[in-house]
């Protein structure tokens, strides 16, 4: 299913770099997103109202708003396609980490907001009444949410989009909340147990974790994280991976969004050994190669790595040790000038 449905609307090849690509697999995402939570909004909301279920309600808005954070998650994605222009010169890919501030604070909100309606439900309680047409209905949005979780998860995957990420992470919660929904309307019902609105609780819990950590990284990204350590010496060991090359300085990741970063490193090369014709051959194929493998920009700079050129310079560092040591000693051990 998951297969068919990328390989009919995306393509058969999912390229990370391919702006085109990676629209087409935000928008795919999007589309089935806003279809699947208005259906669940509907059945959950539904259940909510016939079993006087807070926590049923409660999760019927989350799957809401995590539609509307499909429509926030199109949009991102269609200008985050847009090319480059005078005022955004390295393209407009970060409006994928705004959508996951906007969604963010949507999730968080909607959580907030039904914790204050489940403490008040603990006070005025309210009979449940439940059928089998509602664990049906529970049911089968919980199977809905895993399965949107392993597609998000694999457009995720395929064009590491932490947008996609975070929407597939979100319905992972989304299926331990609903699973949270049918156990306190269960034991309500079944054992008098009034847990309903301790299960709504347990809900927003569940969608106001889900919004923080979504939010922290979106924040994260924006600011300008530090790269992955693991890219960094992935990088290092493909460019140390020429034989000219004797060393690798200054290596620096900027990231413009998700397949768009530009990496500017210095390639250290014994120009002892070889010729400066060789050297910026060297240095081209490098960044062709760095940018293919890696989608991104890549600036390499040559730095001469000339072993006499060293030694002559560490000569040249004693004598001044030497030269500091002699004008530190007192006046009356210092040699006299012969007449």
């Amino acid at each position: 299913m998951n297969k068919f449905l990328i390989e009919r609307f995306v393509a058969k090849e999912l390229d990370p770099a391919n702006v085109r690509i990676r629209r087409r697999c935000g928008m795919l995402s999007g589309v089935i997103g806003i279809i699947m939570n208005l259906l669940m909004f509907s059945g959950k909301l539904t259940v909510g109202i016939f079993t006087s279920s807070i926590a049923a309600t409660a999760d019927a808005f989350n799957n809401l708003s995590d539609a509307g954070s499909s429509i926030v998650t199109m949009v991102c994605f269609k200008m985050a396609g847009n090319p480059a222009d005078e005022e955004h010169p390295f393209g407009h890919g970060r409006i994928e980490y705004v959508s996951g501030l906007i969604v963010s604070v949507a999730i968080i909100i909607t959580g907030l907001g039904f914790i204050k309606t489940s403490v008040e439900k603990i006070f005025t309680p309210e009979n449940i009444e439940l059928d089998i047409i509602s664990i049906i209905i529970l049911s089968a949005s919980v199977l809905i949410k895993i399965w949107l979780n392993f597609f998000n998860r694999r457009l995720s995957n395929a064009i590491k989009s932490a947008a996609l990420e975070a929407t597939a992470n979100d319905s992972v919660s989304d299926a331990a909340a609903t699973l949270t929904v049918i156990a306190g309307i269960f034991f309500t019902r079944f054992f008098g147990l009034y847990l309903d609105p301790y299960a709504g609780l347990v809900v927003s819990i569940f969608i106001i974790i889900t919004g923080s950590k979504t939010l922290k990284e979106s924040i994260a990204s924006l600011m300008g994280k530090a790269p992955d350590s693991k890219l960094i010496k992935e990088i290092t060991d493909f460019v140390l991976s020429y034989p000219e090359v004797t060393g690798v300085s200054d290596l620096k990741v900027h990231n413009y969004g998700p397949g768009n970063s530009a990496v500017t490193l210095h390639a250290h090369i014994d120009t002892s050994v070889v010729n400066i014709h060789t050297v910026h051959e060297v240095i081209e194929d490098i960044e062709k190669k760095l940018s293919k493998r890696f989608s991104c920009n890549a600036v390499v700079r040559f730095e001469p790595s000339n072993q006499n050129i060293e030694l002559k310079q560490e000569s040249f560092k004693e004598d001044e040790k030497v030269l500091e040591n002699e004008q530190k000693l007192p006046e009356d051990e210092q040699e006299l000038p012969q007449k």
